[in-house]
C-alpha cells in the first residue's frame, strides 16, 4: 500500500481527483449558498461577477491540480508550457471581465448621477481598451512561456500605435475631452453655462465627441469636447442655484440718495421671489448726466434670473417715476466761442 501510494505517477493522479473533486466543492458552494447570499444584496455586481467567472475560475482550479501532477512525475517542456497557457489565458479572461463588470456599474452610477450618455458611450471604448490591453499582456506572458522573444513585436506595436494616433488625434483629442468632463464634473444635461466665446445656453446633450448647448435663441450649438475641455466655462448651476442680478440704471444729480434706497427696498420687499437679507443699492459712478446706480439681488435659482430682471427694471422705471424721482437724458454742453 505504502509503495502505491509512494508511486509518483499515482500520486498526481490523486492530486487532480482531489483538485477535480474540490471544484465540484466549490461549484455546490457557488450555486446553493454563495449565490443565495448574493442575490439578497442591493448591488448586482457581485451576482455578475460570480456569474461570469464561476465556470474558468473553477477550470483553472482543476488546472493548478493538473500543473501539481505534472510537476510530480517530472514532466517538463511543451506539456508544461501548454498548461500554464491556459492557466494564463483563463486569469486574464476572469480578471478582464471583473473589470469590466466594475467599470459598467461605475459607468451606469455615473449616468444617474449626471443625467448624461456620455460615460454609456464611452462604455463600448472602455471595455475594449481593458480587452485588449489584457490580450496583450495575456499574449507577452503565454509568448514568454514558449520562450519567443516579444521584442520585434513590441516594436511594430509601438510603431502601429504612434500611426494610429496621429491618424485619430482629433477623434482621440475629443474623446479625452470627454472623458476630463467626466472626472471633473464640470456640468450636467439640464445646466445653464456661459462658453469663453459669450455663448450662453442650457446642456442638452454629452455625446462621446461634442456637447450639445441650446441657447435661448433656440438655437443649437455643437462644441467638440476637445475643445469644450480647454474653454474657461461658467457654470451658472455651481456651487448651487443662487445667482445674483445687477441693474444699472441713472438718476438726475440733486436726486437725494436715501429716497432713493427708501424707493428700491420697498419694491424688493414687495417681491417674494427675491433673498430679502442679499440685497443693495450703490452709488457707482458720478456719470456726465447724472448719477449711475446699480441695484443687487439675488434669487434662488438661476432660470428665473432673466425674467426677473427684465419684471424688475419696469417695476423700477414705475417706481422711480411715481416718486419723482428724474431719469436723466443724455446732455452735453457746447461752448461757442466768439
Amino acid at each position: 500500500m505504502i509503495e502505491i501510494i509512494e508511486n509518483q505517477y499515482i500520486r498526481a493522479t490523486l492530486v487532480v481527483i482531489c483538485f477535480f473533486l474540490l471544484a465540484k466543492i466549490l461549484t455546490f458552494f457557488f450555486e446553493k449558498l454563495l449565490l443565495s447570499w448574493m442575490k439578497a444584496t442591493k448591488s448586482q455586481v457581485d451576482d455578475l461577477i460570480l456569474l461570469k467567472t464561476k465556470s474558468p475560475i473553477l477550470k483553472l482550479i482543476v488546472l493548478v491540480g493538473i500543473k501539481m501532477g505534472i510537476d510530480m512525475v517530472g514532466l517538463k517542456g511543451w506539456v508544461l508550457s501548454l498548461v500554464d497557457s491556459i492557466m494564463i489565458i483563463l486569469g486574464m479572461y476572469v480578471t478582464a471581465v471583473v473589470t469590466s463588470i466594475i467599470i459598467e456599474d461605475w459607468t451606469n452610477r455615473r449616468d444617474k448621477k449626471n443625467r448624461s450618455n456620455l460615460v454609456q458611450s464611452l462604455l463600448p471604448i472602455f471595455n475594449n481598451i481593458v480587452s485588449v490591453l489584457f490580450f496583450l499582456g495575456g499574449l507577452m506572458w503565454v509568448l514568454k512561456e514558449w520562450h519567443i522573444d516579444v521584442a520585434p513585436f513590441l516594436a511594430s506595436l509601438g510603431i502601429a500605435g504612434v500611426i494610429v494616433g496621429f491618424a485619430m488625434q482629433d477623434s482621440l483629442k475629443n474623446i479625452f475631452g470627454g472623458i476630463s468632463l467626466i472626472l471633473d464634473g464640470s456640468f450636467k444635461v439640464n445646466e445653464k453655462i456661459q462658453l469663453e466665446s459669450g455663448e450662453v445656453g442650457i446642456i442638452e446633450d454629452l455625446s462621446i465627441r461634442s456637447t450639445k448647448i441650446k441657447t435661448f435663441n433656440n438655437e443649437l450649438l455643437t462644441v467638440p469636447n476637445g475643445k469644450l475641455a480647454d474653454m474657461r466655462i461658467v457654470n451658472y448651476a455651481k456651487p448651487n442655484t443662487a445667482v445674483r442680478v445687477n441693474i444699472n440704471f441713472g438718476v438726475a444729480y440733486g436726486t437725494d440718495i436715501n429716497k432713493l434706497r427708501k424707493v428700491v427696498d420697498k419694491l424688493i420687499e414687495a417681491d417674494e421671489s427675491i433673498v430679502k437679507d442679499e440685497r443693495t443699492l450703490s452709488v457707482i459712478e458720478l456719470a456726465d448726466s447724472g448719477l449711475s446706480c446699480q441695484m443687487r439681488f439675488w434669487v434662488d435659482n438661476y432660470q428665473v434670473a432673466f425674467d426677473k430682471k427684465v419684471e424688475m427694471i419696469e417695476k423700477l422705471y414705475n417706481a422711480l417715476n411715481k416718486a419723482k424721482i428724474e431719469i436723466p437724458f443724455p446732455t452735453r454742453t457746447i461752448h461757442v466761442k466768439k
